[in-house]
């Protein structure tokens, strides 16, 4: 079993922690991997990781979830996440129904670069 360690807890590997999968993902020269059951969980960490900033991530792993990337120079996100989470007012409703589950996979992250 390996070891995860993140800025908030040393946790085992993923299938463990979370039942979950590896997401890789950064912005700028940064680069950060979380474990999360389910790809809408991951989005909405990585959108408050990088709060402000949500713009600039890019997504590095896994491969399929590239297509879901919402980078914009603009900083203009809230449209393509609704996209992505089901529709108009959709980001903002998982984030209320899926709370616990966003903290959970926040305590995941792990800084690569």
């Amino acid at each position: 079993m390996t070891k995860v360690k993140s800025k908030n807890k040393t946790a085992t590997d993923a299938n463990t922690v979370l039942g979950a999968v590896p997401y890789e993902y950064g912005a700028m020269s940064s680069k950060f991997r979380l474990y999360a059951a389910n790809k809408l969980t991951a989005y909405a960490t990585m959108v408050l990781h990088y709060n402000q900033s949500n713009h600039l991530v890019v997504i590095y792993e896994p491969e399929s979830s590239k297509e879901d990337m919402w980078t914009s120079f603009t900083g203009k996100v809230s449209e393509r996440l609704d996209e992505i989470f089901g529709g108009e007012g959709s980001f903002d409703k998982y984030l209320e129904e899926h709370i616990s589950e966003i903290k959970e996979c926040y305590k995941s992250i792990e800084r690569l670069v």
